[in-house]
């Protein structure tokens, strides 16, 4: 299995690049913003690969990020969404534009991409959603921790918005609305991050 490539750009296409790697010339699909990321011939470059198997086929999908790649194998998980799907996908818009819409559940961007239709994007939404949701919400407390001691008061507050309803995001949204830097108590950052969401 490839997980990695470096080596050098033999020849490249719109939606592919040629990597040599010792000799061996490895013919890798790309997204169209890794595409335009790549150095001309001779250049040299790394690859976060996803290698896909079929019984007739081995083929090698290259990400310039982690990020990237972990998207690309999240939407290939999503019934109706190959990887010529889900590379067109990431080819629609840059990653954050598609993480944003997917969170904010706006099929645009993804409607955007070739061979997704309205039901197939609303599939994209519907699984990837709480994933992207359940990953902001683990950075948000580390963050805040980072400047608000040893982060009791921010994981109190994202417990105490959850427990009322809040999503997730939401939560994450009041917390970093908060001026940790003044080492707010519990009942002052609630107060604050409820403020910024909207509720008195």
């Amino acid at each position: 299995m490839i997980a990695h490539l470096n080596g050098l750009v033999r020849r490249a296409g719109p939606d592919f690049v040629v990597v040599d790697v010792g000799g061996a010339g490895y013919m890798v699909s790309v997204a169209t913003y890794t595409r335009q990321s790549l150095p001309p011939p001779g250049g040299e470059v790394e690859l976060h690969i996803h290698t896909h198997v079929r019984e007739d086929q081995l083929s090698l999908y290259g990400f310039g990020s982690v990020e990237e790649l972990e998207l690309f194998e999240q939407l290939i998980q999503v019934d109706g969404v190959g990887p010529k799907v889900g590379l067109n996908i990431l080819s629609a818009a840059s990653l954050e534009v598609l993480k944003r819409a997917i969170m904010s559940e706006d099929a645009a961007p993804i409607r955007r991409a070739s061979g997704v239709g309205p039901r197939t994007a609303a599939k994209v939404i519907i699984e990837l959603k709480p994933r992207l949701d359940a990953v902001a919400a683990l950075e948000v407390v580390p963050r805040a921790a980072a400047v608000a001691g040893d982060g009791a008061v921010p994981r109190a507050v994202e417990s105490a918005l959850r427990n009322l309803g809040y999503s997730s995001q939401e939560a994450r949204t009041g917390i970093e609305s908060v001026d940790w830097k003044v080492s707010p108590s519990t009942q002052e950052a609630l107060a604050t991050a409820l403020k910024a969401l909207g509720r008195k």
